[in-house]
């Protein structure tokens, strides 16, 4: 495989914090690589660390082993002293080369990757000492210890720019203490000097004379920092405008989102942590900006920033927390970014906060005070801790934009708190309900609980009418020992709670037919509760002044006969949030060996992330803040596009966060082995020809043909008055089928909704017959522009302008109104035509094709059915080709191009049939392509609104 891995020929010119000049191949010269392992230094005071070198480092990441292969080794330093190793190496064609290393970038407050450097011929005197910047390489650190927390990582860093005639050289890397630092540790592993176009990916080492690679030869993802030249045609930061909040701030406008001068707005946006450098947070917000993201949400807002703290009378954010925090929200903003605040997950209250001690000591730790999570919404102190810590936030001037918080418009959406529903499972599993786990907590509740009964029927007479033969027998524990029991009364303070997973869809789990209406009157009881802190949030918001969009993220119950009414509390807000999550595998929120769930979406049309749908509201906007398809699972380039079409377009959503990013440029290999990263081909690499079609408004919102209307009392039966089947479920993962005569199918189809509220009109359901073809197993949408074929597994795309295929297509042949694709023999691919010049397809001069299929560690291995992932590899990231032929209709084509990983088309042609037929496969190493029917330049111009 190594040995036709086919390299991608880069052709860009690094910079490094934009001031480096580009570095190029000369003609005059032949290639040259020269590879130097970190343990070959000629001289060194580096220590040799044991701990560094134990037997649980996966040393077959390191040069020159191969992941699942034989170990590498590096040169390593621990200790309180300075170390410097010292390299030899010889040029033999001489000019300009670019140099890399791999190495140990991790810092904690303790110290460590401090790293500078210095070059000599041999003839010469030595350079001035150069810091070597690895906050990128911080960014895409693999560990090299799994599983555990620990601090020995690897990354690929940029070095420098060099001009090196032939001859014969030194180069010195040096390991230092910073000012108040006691741990001085790093290691290096290999380095790389080439002076022709290349990025480093794992353990390859540079190859200057590459074999031509096959067409279904997978390729190796080689990238580095992005050059941001002007050529590049997925650059999709004119659709953005500038800066962030210029239109005023976002308002709900029924069941859309606009801005206060009434322009319409959708986000295609991602959650986003920030990185270590002021430099290395404008790369990534303009990297983001490129890739056509134009909202991140950070989250939690509290895990950035910390606690509150006391300052005298008064309590503060860390300053330097919160100057940096400033810095990245300035430098969003300026690149057209707007943020959303998810503040609080797991929000600490802390011990000086006036909190009843019961309450307090029964509370987990965190950090210097306790966590609340799950607690919130039934204890108004750790409420009012949430308002305080907000409330500071947004009266907060941000020294960087001039304007407080609550007074910028580039913040356009504030969560009331993050997962933390009253109905999920914390708090009410088992043990809490019986009072065996935060007893006093539970007190609270049953009290409030017990006020809301006698608040309701007045008397036991009343409530025995009501809940006739399902009142239940309290049991009490006197001091004596003896046992005193009685039934259900409006006096009783002690009433049986139910947990969340005995709300089950037919009624209460313990005994469904009595127990329906005391079950709904607890779940009544609870909604109305939590609807009211979320009203109350958005009041006090309103009061400070803060005017943009809220939203509650109640995000789900635990049980289906309070899914409905989890909503109804949703809906006293702006705007209507959920998450999902699809694959992943025995790794849970890392990727492992061991099981996978490798299903793809496309065996059920509206399934998996998309079912979210079935919980669109019929007049507020809808967004989803969370969602993704995880690695190993091999199908995830799937669900962007679906997302995008599907929900964005036929649905109508309005705001789309995959969750997450936290990089300046793409990762390498499964990044960090973490399931949840945007920064890969299958992500953000789709991403500017999934923008485009969104911003351009390529698909057309559908028309209803499911407007499901309930009255409260329905919610509060005691049952799922919707009666939705459950498909998987999971944390992360809650699929829903639908319910009778609108099954998950009628997502595909038109726009569903759902509303709850008094008086309203019946509900309106179509037939869907007309559009659903149940003997050939295909439903159209009602907008013409979708089709999904799920006996094949794979959806057509054909709106008049992004045009594709996303599936299990190979051996199949596609008619679409501007493109024909044929001989496909890739097994699954997601193969998207987009017009950049905004006009039909068939018309367009300027067509960006994007082209993935599967992706693999390199060593990765699966058993038949992908279901185990049986050897996880390592970097580089390697891309099964897409191999089809491709004929584009209309008038003839003048060129196609390959373009590299940055968007910039290459010299490299692809080979032509006839003017406007031709195919892709794996010679050309790539996953975009360029095709032009005129030579005019000004084709790009036309991109965008």
């Amino acid at each position: 495989m190594l040995s036709k891995m086919a390299y991608i020929e880069l052709a860009f010119s690094l910079l490094v914090a934009g001031i480096l000049p580009p570095v190029g191949p000369s003609p005059a010269v032949a290639k040259e690589a020269i590879w130097i392992e970190g343990e070959d230094a000629a001289s060194s005071s580096f220590n040799g660390h044991g701990w560094y070198r134990s037997t649980n480092i996966g040393k077959d990441l390191l040069s020159p082993g191969q992941p699942g292969g034989p170990d590498g080794d590096w040169h390593v330093h621990f200790g309180d002293s300075e170390a410097i190793a010292t390299y030899r190496f010889s040029v033999t064609e001489g000019g300009a080369y670019t140099w890399w290393v791999r190495l140990n970038p991790f810092r904690n407050s303790n110290g460590g990757g401090n790293y500078s450097y210095r070059y000599r011929s041999t003839r010469g005197p030595w350079s001035a000492w150069e810091t070597l910047d690895t906050s990128d390489a911080r960014d895409n650190m693999i560990d090299l210890v799994d599983p555990g927390i620990d601090i020995r990582f690897i990354a690929w860093c940029y070095g420098a720019a060099f001009e090196l005639p032939e001859g014969l050289y030194e180069l010195q890397i040096r390991l230092s203490l910073r000012d108040g630092e006691q741990d001085n540790h790093g290691g290096i592993d290999v380095m790389a000097l080439t002076n022709f176009s290349w990025a480093p990916t794992g353990v390859l080492a540079p190859d200057a004379n590459a074999p031509d690679p096959g067409p279904g030869d997978w390729f190796a993802l080689m990238v580095g920092p992005d050059p941001y030249s002007p050529d590049s045609i997925i650059d999709m930061s004119n659709l953005i405008d500038k800066p962030a909040g210029a239109h005023g701030f976002l308002k709900s406008a029924g069941r859309d989102f606009a801005f206060e001068d009434g322009t319409p707005v959708k986000f295609w946006g991602i959650d986003a942590s920030m990185t270590g450098t002021v430099e290395a947070q404008q790369r990534q917000a303009r990297f983001y900006a490129k890739h056509g993201i134009n909202m991140v949400r950070q989250h939690p807002v509290e895990g950035v920033l910390g606690s509150l703290q006391k300052c005298g009378p008064q309590r503060c954010f860390d300053a330097q927390k919160l100057d940096r925090f400033d810095r990245w929200f300035s430098i969003l903003k300026d690149q057209g970014i707007h943020m959303t605040w998810s503040i609080f997950y797991h929000h600490v209250v802390l011990p000086d906060q006036g909190i009843d001690p019961a309450l307090y000591n029964e509370l987990p730790a965190s950090g210097a005070g306790k966590d609340t999570y799950g607690l919130a919404t039934f204890v108004e102190e750790y409420q009012d801790s949430q308002w305080q810590y907000a409330k500071a936030l947004l009266n907060h001037v941000n020294p960087y934009t001039g304007l407080a918080y609550k007074d910028d418009p580039a913040l356009a959406i504030v969560e009331a708190r993050n997962e933390d529903s009253i109905f999920f499972h914390n708090p009410l599993g088992d043990s809490f309900v019986k009072g065996r786990t935060y007893p006093h907590h539970a007190a609270r509740l049953k009290k409030m609980w017990q006020q809301w009964v006698k608040g309701t029927y007045g008397d036991d007479r009343a409530l025995a009418a009501a809940w006739g033969a399902g009142r239940r027998t309290t049991t009490r524990y006197n001091d004596d020992g003896s046992v005193q029991s009685r039934p259900d009364s409006v006096n009783e303070a002690n009433m049986a709670m139910y947990a969340a997973w005995e709300m089950e869809a037919d009624g209460p789990f313990s005994n469904k037919n009595a127990e329906k209406k005391r079950m709904g009157d607890f779940i009544r009881f609870l909604a109305e509760m939590q609807r009211k802190t979320y009203a109350t949030y958005q009041q006090r918001l309103r009061e400070l002044g803060y005017k943009a969009v809220v939203v509650s993220t109640a995000w789900r119950a635990g049980g289906p006969a309070a899914s409905a009414a989890n909503l109804w509390t949703d809906d006293a807000v702006d705007a209507i949030d959920r998450h999902n999550y699809s694959g992943g595998g025995a790794g849970g929120h890392g990727i492992t060996t061991g099981s996978v769930n490798n299903e793809t979406h496309l065996t059920r049309p509206g399934r998996g992330i998309l079912s979210s749908g079935l919980w669109q509201v019929e007049d507020k906007p809808f967004i989803m803040t969370e969602w993704t398809q995880k690695p190993p699972n091999q199908w995830k380039a799937e669900i962007a596009p679906l997302m995008a079409f599907y929900g964005m377009g036929l649905q109508g959503w309005d705001a789309s966060y995959h969750f997450a990013g936290s990089r300046s440029y793409m990762g390498n290999g499964w990044p960090s082995m973490n399931s949840y990263v945007t920064e890969t081909p299958h992500y953000i690499g789709q991403f500017p020809a999934l923008a485009f079609a969104i911003y351009n408004n390529h698909f057309d919102e559908g028309s209803i043909v499911a407007a499901r209307r309930l009255a409260t009392d329905d919610i509060f039966a005691g049952i799922d008055a919707l009666q939705q089947t459950q498909g998987r479920s999971g944390y992360d993962e809650s699929e829903l089928l639908g319910q009778g005569n609108i099954p998950v199918e009628a997502l595909a189809i038109g726009r569903v909704t759902l509303k709850i509220e008094d008086g309203q009109a019946p509900s309106q359901l179509a037939s869907l017959s007309g559009w659903w073809d149940r003997a050939t197993q295909t439903v159209r949408s009602n907008t013409g522009q979708l089709a999904w074929d799920y006996a094949r597994r794979v959806v057509v795309v054909q709106s008049d302008k992004t045009q594709g295929i996303i599936g299990f297509a190979a051996g199949e042949t596609y008619d679409l109104p501007g493109v024909t694709i044929r001989n496909i023999d890739t097994p699954f691919v997601s193969l998207l035509l987009t017009p950049l010049d905004n006009r039909p397809l068939v018309e367009s001069e300027h067509i960006l094709i994007t082209a993935m299929a599967r992706d693999k560690q390199y060593g990765a291995t699966y058993n038949n059915d992908g279901t185990e992932l049986l050897d996880a590899g390592g970097p580089p990231l390697l891309l099964e080709p897409v191999q089809a032929t491709i004929s584009i209709k209309g008038g003839p084509l003048a060129s196609v191009k390959v373009v590299d990983v940055y968007g910039v088309p290459t010299d490299l042609d692809v080979h032509r049939d006839t003017d406007n037929t031709f195919r892709i496969d794996g010679r050309y190493a790539s996953y975009y392509y360029e095709v032009t029917r005129t030579a005019a330049a000004g084709a790009v111009t036309g991109m965008g609104r």
